[in-house]
């Protein structure tokens, strides 16, 4: 959640209203736990929630339990420590053992997670250069072409993508849920439509083939500027960066944590995986695995008030005087 509460003031003088983001009611979601804040390089790490504008605005803070992405509750207790920072031996040797795991099936190849982004093009266009045949160029539609360094950093898709027939790719949105088709979805290029500029088709781990067109992204770049950018929803698979993973599920994935420098940036990669089996670990060490001592408070924190707040909820439910009472057998 990378929201700027200082646009309350400008929300409040927008709205002509002195309530927090001019009394517009705003529903904020992140996890602390994963990647922290970008700063430069001599600036100290500040999350949102230790700024005075959070604690004006914000009056209620709820923590979500329930795991969506992985369903084998072995998968899901590993994950919850190394999430906090903790990596006990039975944790450290279950992921040791994934790196003989082959996660590689129908042609389609275990996407490498990298810490660094020169790692990424580096394997990417390795890989794409070994392929035959000739290459497909994509390039972006942008609101303001002298903005692409902007939307290369915010947008999930680059404004050139350079395909052939053979390339791993996966989605970079969500199409089709009900089909798989989901942000991270692995598949491999079959072919293209008639022409240059024909669209690709790609055969997904489902088995589903299908014909890729293009998509809009917007993004903010600031407090007032909006781009826009279309560009087809695939991203080259061979390699992506730890940072540009984040949000999406993958069935089929390889990491290496051996330069691992931020916290969190451990639980992003492993929690990628959709399940134990399609993860492979290439040199995996408990000290790779930190989180935030701010944001390890800050939970400790919201937790002792839930905590508070449902024991208050249960002694108000058994008051004799307001005749619920409930009786403890």
């Amino acid at each position: 959640m990378y929201v700027y509460l200082r646009d309350s003031a400008v929300a409040r003088a927008i709205k002509r209203n002195d309530q927090p983001f001019g009394g517009i009611q705003l529903i904020l979601c992140g996890d602390f736990l994963q990647l922290p804040p970008v700063v430069k390089k001599d600036e100290k790490q500040k999350f949102c929630f230790m700024s005075p504008a959070w604690q004006r605005c914000v009056q209620v803070n709820c923590e979500l339990m329930e795991v969506k992405r992985q369903k084998d509750q072995t998968f899901i207790d590993i994950l919850q420590k190394i999430r906090v920072g903790r990596c006990p031996q039975e944790v450290s040797d279950r992921l040791i053992a994934t790196a003989k795991h082959c996660v590689d099936r129908e042609g389609i190849h275990a996407t490498r997670l990298c810490t660094h982004k020169e790692d990424v093009d580096q394997l990417n266009n390795v890989h794409l250069n070994k392929l035959q045949g000739d290459v497909r160029v994509y390039e972006a539609m942008d609101s303001d072409p002298a903005l692409v360094k902007q939307l290369n950093n915010q947008c999930p898709v680059r404004q050139r993508i350079d395909l052939k027939i053979g390339a791993q790719v996966m989605l970079a949105k969500n199409l089709d849920v009900q089909q798989g088709l989901v942000n991270g979805a692995r598949g491999v290029v079959t072919g293209f439509e008639a022409g240059m500029q024909g669209n690709p088709k790609v055969r997904f781990m489902s088995g589903l083939e299908v014909v890729i067109r293009p998509e809009r992204w917007s993004v903010c770049v600031g407090p007032s500027i909006i781009l826009t950018r279309r560009q087809l929803p695939l991203k080259l698979a061979w390699a992506i960066s730890i940072h540009k993973s984040q949000g999406m599920s993958l069935d089929c994935v390889e990491i290496s944590l051996s330069r691992v420098f931020e916290c969190g940036q451990a639980y992003v990669a492993l929690s990628r995986a959709t399940s134990l089996q399609g993860l492979r670990v290439l040199d995996f060490e408990a000290s790779c695995v930190r989180a935030h001592p701010d944001v390890i408070k800050f939970y400790v924190h919201l937790r002792r008030e839930q905590r508070q707040i449902k024991q208050m909820s249960i002694r108000h439910y058994g008051d004799p005087d307001r005749g619920n009472a409930v009786h403890w057998d």
